[in-house]
């Protein structure tokens, strides 16, 4: 992409692609980008946010998964962002597009959740063994929380990964 006319995209080779509504991602160019863009980001380069994942300063801009920064009931001496795996960044990114949808059509963006709230669900994968976490919440205070280890865990990763990669290509996106 050369440019961006009004509406048309134009590629580098000069063919124009036209649109009545487009949204342009920019390859991720790092944090220090993000830390340079003025008020975007905090110190540690990562976009703060709402519970509707708009950026706290500028309500066109959004961010999820490891961009956005979360509120977390403790501090570090260092910035830092909170790991964001499958689960959560869908979550959030679910949030994110409903609220643009609505920001398209006019409306203010009233879909909220907060991250914390969101559950946890993950399984870690270590070559033949692996971990799956479940929790009611992804951050504290939580009232119920499992760590289970084992070789199981690396069968269901490759068998989410193949089921996840047909839902997608087939256009399930609302399934599970």
């Amino acid at each position: 992409m050369s440019a961006v006319d009004d509406g048309a995209v134009i590629t580098a080779d000069g063919d124009k692609f036209p649109y009545v509504f487009a949204m342009i991602v920019p390859p991720f160019a790092s944090q220090n980008f993000l830390r340079r863009t003025d008020g975007l980001a905090n110190a540690g380069g990562y976009v703060e946010v709402r519970d509707t994942y708009q950026s706290r300063r500028f309500d066109d801009i959004y961010a999820v998964g490891l961009a956005a920064a979360v509120q977390v009931p403790w501090t570090t001496p260092t910035p830092a962002g909170v790991p964001k795996t499958g689960l959560p960044t869908e979550q959030m990114a679910h949030v994110a597009a409903k609220n643009v949808a609505a920001q398209i059509r006019g409306e203010q963006p009233a879909t909220r959740k907060s991250f914390g709230d969101i559950p946890a669900v993950c399984v870690m994968d270590a070559g033949n063994n692996g971990v799956l976490i479940l929790a009611d919440k992804m951050l504290p205070p939580r009232k119920h929380g499992i760590l289970v280890p084992g070789p199981q865990n690396h069968a269901f990763k490759l068998a989410f990964e193949k089921y996840y990669l047909w839902k997608m290509r087939a256009g399930h996106v609302n399934l599970p």
